[in-house]
């Protein structure tokens, strides 16, 4: 298993990329976010995923991941305590253009891998920002946590060797530093909800 400071290393590049990402998305432009159903609803009347979903915050997480792992790369290979903390082998990503590619892979992971959590939230009319009551609403708490972490281990073996144990422990963790980065976008407003 790799130590516990190497996968938080890790998961808060992350959630710094995340948080961005969320300022990004709440920044008020002149044009009108564009939903990534564009507005469809299937044969139950109810949205693909909903406004919150937005091609602004798809591609912003993937920018945002592209520019935050490239910054830990720098860290890990010019600071001696950052190398012996990240989990990662930056210095086998010879070239920055490698190094970016795997910070947006990272981001489409992370951003595809919450699109299903929407969809079935919006089959059972909850709405976009909202969360259910009782055992469905922890449940739907914990999963929209766990979501995008769960994409991004999923494709981090196509950069990294990770055991069973690191991607279970990244995920437990990854979840609860989501939730508790969550909880300061809400104190800050940048989230409807907390958690």
């Amino acid at each position: 298993m790799s130590p516990m400071p190497q996968l938080l290393f890790l998961i808060v590049a992350l959630i710094c990329a995340g948080a961005t990402n969320m300022i990004f998305v709440k920044a008020h432009g002149t044009a009108r976010p564009c939903p990534i159903d564009g507005g469809m609803s299937l044969r139950d009347g109810k949205r693909l995923f909903g406004d919150n979903k937005t091609w602004k915050g798809f591609f912003g997480m993937i920018a945002t991941t592209a520019i935050w792992l490239p910054l830990a790369a720098w860290l890990a290979t010019n600071l001696p305590v950052a190398r012996n903390l990240s989990l990662l082998p930056f210095d086998e990503l010879t070239t920055p253009l490698g190094i970016w590619f795997f910070g947006a892979v990272m981001g489409l992971a992370y951003v595809v891998a919450e699109l299903p959590n929407s969809f079935l939230k919006r089959r059972i009319d909850i709405p976009p920002g909202k969360n259910a009551a009782g055992l469905k609403g922890f449940f739907f708490l914990v999963l929209d946590q766990a979501d995008s972490v769960i994409g991004c281990v999923l494709v981090l073996p196509l950069f990294t060797h990770i055991t069973l144990l690191d991607a279970l422990i990244l995920v437990v963790l990854g979840s609860i530093a989501h939730y508790l980065t969550n909880l300061g976008l809400y104190a800050v407003r940048l989230k409807q909800q907390a958690g």
